[in-house]
């Protein structure tokens, strides 16, 4: 995959009024030119962690602060599932990287591909998460039968994710205020996880957006990017205006895919 040239950028600040609570105000930045949703998906990564940091305060406010930290990388053999503009544009990041690093990621790709292979689910894993999307009974057996395989996320780097400011929205969206050992076991009967969750789920809603309208969830593993690498690569995504392109976006996000409260954006010039 070619690497792409950063596109020139401004700055407009997003006004999230809320019914129940202060008005979340988020600066970000946009491309200058038209673009596609890979193009503005810095800005909907700020949105996401102005959402989950509110999400986190406020549950610290209850007396249940979040109990992830740095090292805590139970969380990183989870299935990660992401639409495939998201899947793109992760595809980018890794070819940004220096070849050597690269090619250390992509060897851990292969290796999280073959044991999948080996333990018999690839073909099952592949069906469930890119033609019966709406199956969540499906998808709920393949996240536990992948867990079983202890399967490092591809960017783990020494317990830390090797792309943080980068990293996948359901991965932003992800924190516990329950015990980090609750975690170990996390489809185990008896095992009880508090989860800390935005009021929005724009993971969600990106994977049902395509730029300009709202399309079929369409979810790819995170361990498949490398073997749709070409297919995303020629998939021809809509072009619009990155401002109108986002204000879509929040508006499909916060009609179809709110947890909690109502939002009204509002978008300023910087």
């Amino acid at each position: 995959m070619n690497t792409h040239a950063p596109l020139p950028l401004r700055k407009i600040t997003i006004k999230l009024e809320r019914a129940h609570a202060d008005p979340l105000v988020v600066p970000v930045e946009l491309p200058a030119t038209a673009t596609t949703f890979v193009g503005i998906m810095p800005a909907v990564r700020s949105i996401a962690d102005a959402l989950q940091d509110d999400a986190l305060q406020t549950v610290a406010r209850m007396g249940r602060p979040a109990t992830c930290g740095l090292g805590c990388d139970t969380c990183c053999r989870h299935l990660v599932m992401l639409g495939e503009a998201e899947a793109l544009g992760l595809l980018r990041t890794l070819a940004a990287l220096p070849e050597a690093r690269q090619a250390d990621i992509r060897s851990r790709f292969q290796a999280g591909l073959d044991r999948v292979e080996a333990a018999g689910l690839l073909p099952r894993l592949y069906a469930v998460f890119t033609r019966t999307a709406s199956d969540h009974i499906a998808q709920a057996e393949m996240q536990a039968a992948y867990w079983e395989l202890g399967i490092p996320c591809p960017f783990l780097e020494e317990q830390a994710c090797g792309i943080y400011a980068e990293r996948p929205l359901v991965c932003r969206q992800y924190a516990m205020s329950s015990p980090p050992q609750n975690c170990r076991t996390p489809f185990g009967p008896q095992t009880a996880l508090v989860k800390v969750l935005p009021s929005l789920d724009l993971a969600g809603a990106a994977a049902a957006f395509d730029g300009e309208l709202a399309q079929q969830t369409r979810l790819l593993p995170l361990i498949f990017c490398l073997l749709r690498e070409t297919h995303l690569s020629l998939r021809a995504f809509p072009v619009l205006e990155p401002e109108r392109m986002l204000t879509r976006y929040l508006d499909f996000a916060t009609t179809y895919y709110p947890r909690k409260d109502t939002h009204h954006i509002i978008m300023e010039r910087a």
